[in-house]
C-alpha cells in the first residue's frame, strides 16, 4: 500500500502524513505493512456499548505482530502469539483506550466540530500552493481507506485525548525534593570491573561421572573453589591471571559502563537489581566480591565512582527529570482513572476473533 502512496502522491505527502498524525496512525495500524484490509464480518467485542471492530482489532494485532518480528529476528509463529497471548493483550489495550476516550467525552474534553476542522485545514500534507485542496486530502484519505468522515473521528479522538492528558499533566504535581532524589539516582554513578562465570559454563568444568544428584552440591563447591583464587587476583588488578584462570570457561574480565539505580542492566550479565545495593556499596580500593545471580556468579571490584553532585546539575537536566517524573506521574493517574472506570464497565469480547485472530475464515497475517 505504502509503495502505491509514494507513486501516488509523492514521498512527501506520505512522509507528512506519517508524521503530523502519527499518533492516530501508529495506533490503528494504518501504515503497518501487511495489515489486513479487509473488514471482515462480526466484532471483537464491546466496551459500554461501544464496538471495537473487527477490522481495529486486526490491524492492531497485525501492529504487535510486526513488533514481535522485529525482535525475534523477522519471524514469529502462531504458536508463540498465542504463548504469549499477544491477541488477548492487544484486545484490553484496545478496550481501555475506548474507556478512556468515554471518560474525556464524560468530562467534556470532546472537541468541536470548529476545533477539528481547524486542526484539519492546518495539515501541511493537505496543502497545495500554501491552501488547503480538498482533492489532496481525498486521495491521500482514499490511499489509505478512509473517509473524510473517519479521519475527522480519529482527529477528534486524537485532541479529546490530547485535552485530557494535558488535564491530567495539572494534577500531576511534581516537587523539587522528588526532581532532586530522581537526579541523584541517575547521577550517582558506579562502574566495576567484573568476571562472570554462568552456572552452564562452571557446570561443564565438572567431573563429567558426576550423578545428577551430587551436581548441585559439586557446582557450588566449584563456584567456592574459583572464588578463592579469582577475587585476590581481581582486587590486585592481575587480569590476565583471571583470564587465564577461567579460560577454560570462556570467561575474561571486564569493564561495566557507567552504572546507576535505574541502568542496572551489565551486558552478558543480565539485570544486577538483586545485588545492586551491595555492589554499589563497594568503593575503589576495597576488596573485590562475589556475588551470587539466578544464572551465575558476578566476581566484582570498584574501580570507579561519581558522586551526585547538585552544584552541577544544568537547568536542561533539571527540567528533562520533572518532565520525565510528570510523565510518569501522568500516566499513574490516568492508570487510576481508567482502572476505576473499568470496575464499573461492561466489557464483552468476541473469544473466537481474539483467541484465534480469525473472524469469518478471514485470517490475520502471521506471515507476510
Amino acid at each position: 500500500m505504502i509503495g502505491a502512496m509514494r507513486s501516488k502522491l509523492g514521498p512527501k505527502v506520505i512522509g507528512g502524513v506519517i508524521a503530523v498524525v502519527a499518533f492516530v496512525f501508529i495506533f490503528y495500524g494504518i501504515f503497518v505493512p501487511g495489515s489486513s484490509s479487509s473488514k471482515g464480518p462480526g466484532v471483537a467485542g464491546e466496551v459500554n456499548g461501544e464496538t471495537i471492530t473487527y477490522t481495529e482489532f486486526s490491524r492492531a494485532l497485525n501492529q504487535r505482530i510486526e513488533f514481535f518480528k522485529s525482535m525475534m529476528g523477522g519471524k514469529v509463529s502462531e504458536a508463540q502469539l498465542e504463548q504469549f497471548r499477544i491477541g488477548e493483550s492487544v484486545f484490553k489495550e484496545l478496550a481501555q483506550r475506548k474507556v478512556l476516550g468515554q471518560i474525556a467525552k464524560k468530562q467534556g474534553f470532546y472537541p468541536s466540530a470548529e476545533q477539528i476542522r481547524d486542526q484539519v485545514l492546518k495539515m501541511d500534507v493537505f496543502q497545495k500552493d500554501g491552501r488547503f485542496d480538498r482533492v489532496t486530502y481525498k486521495n491521500v484519505l482514499s490511499a489509505n481507506r478512509l473517509t473524510p468522515v473517519r479521519f475527522e473521528e480519529l482527529i477528534g479522538q486524537d485532541i479529546m485525548e490530547q485535552n485530557f492528558k494535558s488535564y491530567l499533566a495539572q494534577l500531576a504535581v511534581v516537587r523539587e525534593d522528588e526532581v532532586s532524589t530522581e537526579l541523584k539516582s541517575t547521577m550517582d554513578r558506579h562502574k566495576v570491573k567484573y568476571a562472570y562465570l554462568d552456572n552452564e559454563s562452571a557446570r561443564k568444568l565438572l567431573s563429567k561421572d558426576l550423578k545428577p544428584e551430587e551436581q548441585s552440591a559439586k557446582l557450588n563447591e566449584k563456584v567456592a573453589e574459583i572464588s578463592k583464587s579469582v577475587l585476590p587476583l581481581l582486587t590486585t588488578g592481575s587480569d590476565a591471571k583471571v583470564n587465564s584462570l577461567l579460560k577454560e570457561a570462556k570467561v575474561q574480565v571486564k569493564t561495566s559502563d557507567w552504572l546507576n539505580s535505574q541502568s542496572n542492566i551489565i551486558p552478558g550479565v543480565g539485570s544486577i537489581r538483586s545485588i545492586q545495593e551491595e555492589l554499589f556499596a563497594l568503593k575503589k580500593g576495597d576488596a573485590a566480591k562475589s556475588f551470587s545471580l539466578m544464572g551465575g556468579t558476578l566476581f566484582a571490584v570498584a574501580v570507579a565512582h561519581e558522586a551526585f553532585d547538585a552544584s552541577k546539575v544544568t537547568a536542561k537536566e533539571r527540567a528533562a527529570t520533572f518532565a520525565k517524573l510528570q510523565n510518569e506521574k501522568q500516566g499513574e493517574i490516568m492508570k487510576r482513572f481508567v482502572d476505576d472506570f473499568m470496575k464499573d464497565s461492561r466489557v464483552t469480547s468476541n473469544s473466537d476473533i481474539i483467541k484465534s485472530g480469525k473472524s469469518g475464515g478471514i485470517p490475520l497475517t502471521f506471515d507476510n
